[in-house]
């Protein structure tokens, strides 16, 4: 090739740069069914970024959003749908809105247990109908112990009331477990978190302390704190 004046050779590069930029993200948007059982699909993907993939689960429940939202504000039940994890408390709450807990999960023999901080910071339409909640991973807050402290992972739980008995969840999460396991094994295990967690999530929306805990909300409509608590 020959030298490139400078208008051409920056049209070039230009050029070259979206061609790549569109290439990765085509590569991003590319989700592959893992499986598909019980109501609940799981998919999957690679990341540009990294060597574990993301992965995005789906399900529709019988209930209200509220249900959902009170089992998610309620630490202790965690352990009973939240795969693996084998404990969790609140460690500060900023608003309704903006909460930090602490989370360990037990892992299977011969690897470290993992904890994390995990901040939830939710969203909502105008109407309600439609929630988002943001779990981010951060640093700090808790001293680290004999845990493999997991500090790079983002994901976001999407609610919607379809109707008035359901709501679908969508759950999407990219997560670094750190430490020393090995890509390959960790991808190899993708399918097991969301499918056994979204699975017991949905057990736990029926029982009577879930269903009958309301949102309550101040003088601007916000919402600030549960109006009916049962859990």
């Amino acid at each position: 090739m020959g030298f490139l004046p400078g208008r051409n050779r920056a049209f070039f590069l230009a050029t070259l740069f979206i061609f790549f930029s569109q290439h990765l993200l085509a590569n991003e948007s590319e989700w592959s069914l893992e499986k598909e059982e019980d109501g609940i699909s799981i998919l999957s993907r690679a990341v540009s970024h990294s060597d574990f993939r993301e992965f995005q689960a789906q399900m529709t429940i019988d209930g209200k959003i509220d249900t959902v939202l009170a089992i998610f504000q309620d630490p202790k039940s965690f352990t009973r749908w939240v795969h693996q994890c084998s404990s969790a408390e609140i460690i500060q709450q900023n608003s309704f809105l903006d909460v930090f807990v602490y989370q360990v999960s037990d892992m299977p023999i011969l690897v470290s247990d993992r904890d994390v901080v995990i901040r939830d910071v939710y969203s909502y339409s105008k109407d309600y109908k439609e929630w988002t909640i943001e779990v981010t991973a951060v640093e700090g807050m808790v001293p680290e112990t004999g845990n493999v402290r997991v500090t790079d992972s983002h994901g976001t739980y999407q609610l919607k009331q379809i109707n008035d008995e359901q709501v679908s969840i969508l759950w999407t999460q990219h997560a670094d477990p750190a430490g020393t396991l090995p890509s390959w094994l960790v991808n190899s295990l993708i399918v097991d978190l969301p499918f056994e967690t979204l699975k017991s999530l949905r057990e736990l929306t029926t029982e009577e302390q879930y269903q009958t805990s309301k949102i309550g909300y101040d003088q601007n409509g916000v919402p600030s704190h549960w109006a009916v608590q049962n859990f």
